[in-house]
């Protein structure tokens, strides 16, 4: 019966698997025959392959996590190679976050002594947001608000406490002072960033005198595939002629052997001034603001890589204006 597996032959499986909602080849996906000890994982771009298989018709399952498994039938012959796809879906359930806390010590985020909650790309991408400010506004105990609707001053309160006792990181390395703290926040685009992670509660032995209130370290992006993007975004401000115009593009390098990389991004925002009340003042600035950057990376050994970051930007914040 051809349809029940026989020992193994000279049969062949090859393929990928990839993200069903992005198209991006997914590495290190785990693709088996399950019931047995064969198996395999994909490699760095995604792709993987199985050799000397059972001839017949066996079952082929990839999986790899938070994504829900896929499963496919495929009917082999001796000395027949054949291509099986993957396409495997996010199924959007986590499990513990590992953590580095106080101790500097590896632990389950359940039984860590200081919250890190997370702020993944998808609450970026989801909220729309065009910048860090905006996607701070969705984290529980984080409250970003404006305070001068002249000059654009913003702050990030945490637990309650003034912007100025909230300590910015990126990178994990403190390169924002008090001042701009207050007046970067919408300086920094949501396209540098591929996490932001956030600790509620004292950490000035560990983050500097400003980790009062809690800390933020923007986690910036590391290019991981040879890509290109280019996008435009309009939001209305209220019930009003007032929109916020960002045209946002980024492109990634990488080498073939994944020891050196450039990311580049860059962004243009224009929002126009929002007088909610009609007495002449704008509650929201007019906000010009453009950024530009890159990072890069270079793998001198297996257990050492050399960085850097460039993040110029600026801003043109109009004042309100009185009749």
């Amino acid at each position: 019966d051809e349809t029940t597996p026989t020992p193994k032959s000279d049969a062949h499986l090859y393929g990928h698997v990839i993200d069903s909602k992005t198209g991006e080849h997914l590495p290190y996906a785990t693709v088996t025959i399950p019931g047995t000890t064969i198996g395999t994982m994909t490699d760095a771009s995604g792709h993987y392959f199985l050799k000397n298989l059972p001839t017949g018709t066996i079952t082929v399952e990839a999986r790899m996590m938070s994504y829900d498994p896929v499963r496919h039938e495929v009917t082999l012959k001796k000395g027949q190679s054949l291509e099986l796809n993957f396409e495997i879906t996010e199924n959007g359930i986590t499990m513990d976050d590992v953590v580095v806390s106080a101790s500097r010590s590896e632990t389950t985020r359940r039984k860590a002594p200081a919250l890190v909650n997370v702020l993944d790309r998808k609450i970026f991408d989801n909220t729309n947001s065009a910048c860090l400010a905006q996607g701070l506004s969705f984290q529980p105990g984080v409250r970003v608000e404006d305070d001068c609707q002249n000059c654009g001053f913003m702050q990030v309160r945490i637990n309650g406490l003034d912007g100025h006792y909230s300590q910015i990181l990126v990178d994990s390395h403190p390169v924002f002072s008090a001042l701009s703290g207050v007046y970067g926040l919408e300086q920094i685009p949501a396209s540098m960033i591929d996490r932001v992670e956030v600790m509620r509660g004292g950490g000035s032995a560990l983050f500097g005198s400003s980790a009062i209130g809690g800390t933020i370290n923007i986690i910036t992006k590391d290019p991981d595939r040879n890509s290109a993007e280019v996008g435009h975004t309009i939001t209305a401000i209220g019930n009003s002629s007032s929109y916020d115009n960002v045209t946002s593009a980024n492109a990634s390098l990488i080498t073939d052997s994944r020891k050196a990389g450039l990311y580049v991004y860059g962004q243009n925002r224009h929002r126009s001034g929002y007088d909610h009340d009609g007495d002449g003042f704008t509650e929201i600035p007019q906000l010009q603001s453009q950024a530009l950057g890159l990072r890069s990376f270079f793998k001198t050994s297996a257990y050492s890589r050399s960085r850097s970051n460039i993040i110029p930007s600026w801003s043109t914040v109009g004042a309100a204006t009185g009749s």
